[in-house]
C-alpha cells in the first residue's frame, strides 16, 4: 500500500523556498569547526571494517544503522569532516517536506508552510543537521513515523502495515530512545482508533516487541566508553529538553560551565527562555483549541512520552539528560508550534508574536553558524601553537583520557603519552604527588596540554602543583585547551 499520496509527488513552490533556505543554512560554515569528542567516535568507526564497526558502536551504547549508511555513505564521499556531516544534512533538509505533510494532514495549507519553515529555521536541527552522529535520521525517521499515524489516524490512509513497521525498526536500529516515541504509540492508537483494531494491532504490537531488542543491547552488549556523564541539562529536566528544542545550544550554558557553576550556570539565560516559554506556551494553546480531538491527542500523547521517557529513566539509572535524547519529539514539537502560529497569525496582534517566535529561532540559528563549536576545545588553533612551537618528535604530555580521542584523531602524526597513566580524579592529597612524579623531557622541558579538566582536575590543583615546581617557557591558551611549556626550577625533583 501507498502511504504517500499522490499530491506529495507534486512540486509545491510555497515549500521550496523553506527546503532551499534549509539547505543553504546547514552547508555554510559545515566544517568550520574541528570534528568533537563524540564525532571522533563516528570518523574512526567508520574506518573500521563493517563487523569491527558494528561491534565497536554496540559495545558503546549506540545503535548500528546510522553508521552503517554512514560508512557506504563514505565510499562515494570520503571520509573528511565536511563529507561525513553531509549526510546529516541529508537528512536534516529531507525532515522539511516530511515535517509540513504532518502538519498539513493534521491542520492545513497555512499550518504546513509554517512547519516547513519552523523546520528550516530551526537552531536545534541546524546543530544537528551540521554533526556527523546519528540524530539527523532519527529525526527524519520519526517524522516520517508520525506521518503515518497521523494519516491513519485522519482517516487518510485504512491501515498502518509494513511500511509503518518498517519505519520502526529502522528507528529502533538507530537510537534507543526510539523506543519512548514507538511505545507511547500504542495507547494512543488503542484510544483513537480501538474499533479499527484490525488495522493496527499486528504492525503495533510487532513494534512494541521490538523495542526489547534495544533494550537488551544496551543491557547485554553496551560498555560505554563515550559521554561518560557529562551532566548536559538534568539539573534542569524538563524545562531545559524543551529550551533546546526551541533554541538549540547556542543560547545554553556548555557542559564546562554546569560542571563548574551547577545551575547558576542557567542564570544568564533565564530571563529569555521565560519570555520565549510564555510566547510559546500561546502559540501550543491556539493550535489545541484549532485542531481536531485526535489531533491534539496524538500531538500531545507523543509528546509527553518523548520529553518524560528519558526522564523517567534518568530517575531509575545514573545517566544525564540532554536536548538531543529529545530528538524524535522534534516534528511533534514543531508542528504544534506551526499549527498555533497559522491560527495566530490572522489574530489581532497575532503577527507580532508569531514574528517574535521566528526572530528567535533565526537568532539562534544565527549563534549557532557564527560559533559552530559552541565553546569546545579550539583545535585549529591548538594545531597552529603546537606547529610553530613543538617539533612533531617531541613527545606531549596530557591528562584526560577524553581528550586523547581528540588528540589521535586531529594530530595521528605526533607522540602523546597520557599522564598519569591511570584516569585520577585530583584531590589536595593526590595533586602534589602527581606533579612531582611528572617526566621532563630530552630537551629539557615538558608540554602538557590540560582540556577538560573539569571531569579529572575539577578545582585546578594539580595545574596549582605545576605552576608552583616549574618555570614557564612559553605557555598559551586557545579555548578549552591549556598548552603548557614547562620547565624545572632548582627546586624541582626532576627525571629524565
Amino acid at each position: 500500500m501507498n502511504y504517500f499520496p499522490p499530491e506529495t509527488r507534486k512540486i509545491d513552490f510555497a515549500f521550496v523556498l523553506p527546503l532551499a533556505a534549509a539547505i543553504l543554512l546547514k552547508l555554510v560554515r559545515l566544517d568550520a569547526a574541528a570534528i568533537w569528542l563524540d564525532e571522533t567516535f563516528t570518523a574512526n568507526w567508520v574506518r573500521l571494517p563493517w563487523d569491527g564497526m558494528i561491534r565497536a558502536a554496540m559495545a558503546d551504547n549506540h545503535l548500528p544503522l546510522y553508521f552503517i549508511l554512514l560508512k557506504a555513505w563514505s565510499y562515494a564521499f570520503g571520509e573528511t569532516p565536511w563529507a561525513l556531516r553531509l549526510l546529516s544534512v541529508v537528512f536534516s533538509c529531507a525532515m522539511v517536506p516530511v515535517v509540513a505533510r504532518i502538519a498539513m494532514t493534521l491542520s492545513g495549507r497555512p499550518a504546513a508552510i509554517w512547519a516547513a519553515w519552523l523546520t528550516a529555521l530551526s537552531p536545534f536541527l541546524l546543530h544537528h543537521g551540521q554533526e556527523a552522529r546519528m540524530y539527523p535520521l532519527l529525526g527524519l525517521l520519526a517524522s516520517i513515523n508520525v506521518l503515518l499515524v497521523a494519516r491513519f489516524l485522519m482517516n487518510r490512509t485504512h491501515r498502518l502495515g509494513l511500511g509503518f513497521l518498517a519505519v520502526n525498526i529502522a528507528m529502533l536500529a538507530t537510537h534507543y530512545y526510539a523506543v519512548f516515541l514507538v511505545s507511547v504509540e500504542f495507547p494512543i492508537l488503542f484510544l483513537l482508533a480501538h474499533k479499527r483494531w484490525r488495522n493496527w494491532l499486528p504492525a503495533c504490537i510487532a513494534s512494541c516487541m521490538l523495542c526489547i531488542g534495544p533494550m537488551l543491547a544496551a543491557k547485554y552488549l553496551a560498555t560505554p566508553v563515550a559521554g561518560g556523564g557529562y551532566g548536559g541539562i538534568g539539573q534542569i529536566g524538563l524545562p531545559g529538553m524543551i529550551w533546546g528544542l526551541l533554541s538549540g545550544y547556542a543560547l545554553m550554558p556548555s557542559s564546562e560551565e554546569f560542571h563548574r557553576q551547577g545551575l547558576k550556570a542557567a542564570y544568564p539565560y533565564l530571563p529569555l527562555a521565560f519570555t520565549i516559554f510564555c510566547l510559546t506556551l500561546v502559540v501550543a494553546k491556539n493550535a489545541l483549541h484549532s485542531i481536531s480531538r485526535t489531533a491534539w491527542i496524538l500531538l500531545l500523547g507523543l509528546l509527553a512520552g518523548v520529553l518524560f521517557g528519558p526522564l523517567a529513566i534518568s530517575a531509575v539509572f545514573s545517566i544525564g539528560i540532554n536536548p538531543r535524547y529529545a530528538t524524535a519529539a522534534t516534528p511533534v514539537f514543531l508542528v504544534l508550534l506551526a499549527i498555533g502560529l497559522a491560527g495566530i497569525f490572522e489574530q489581532k496582534h497575532g503577527r507580532l508574536l508569531a514574528a517574535a517566535l521566528v526572530i528567535f529561532m533565526a537568532f539562534a540559528s544565527l549563534q549557532h553558524l557564527m560559533d559552530p563549536g559552541h565553546g569546545r576545545e579550539d583545535v585549529f588553533a591548538a594545531q597552529s601553537w603546537l606547529d610553530k612551537n613543538v617539533p612533531s618528535e617531541e613527545e606531549i604530555l596530557f591528562m584526560s583520557e577524553e581528550f586523547q580521542l581528540l588528540t589521535n584523531y586531529h594530530w595521528p602524526k605526533r607522540h602523546f603519552t597520557l599522564f598519569p597513566p591511570r584516569k585520577p580524579v585530583v584531590t589536595k592529597n593526590s595533586g602534589d604527588a602527581i606533579a612531582d612524579a611528572m617526566p621532563i623531557g630530552k630537551n629539557g622541558r615538558t608540554i602538557f596540554l590540560i582540556s577538560r579538566e573539569w571531569i579529572s582536575d575539577p578545582n585546578d590543583l594539580f595545574e596549582g602543583a605545576l605552576r608552583k615546581r616549574f618555570g614557564d617557557c612559553g605557555s598559551t591558551s586557545v579555548r578549552g585547551i591549556r598548552l603548557l611549556c614547562l620547565t624545572p626550577t632548582k627546586d624541582t625533583n626532576s627525571k629524565p
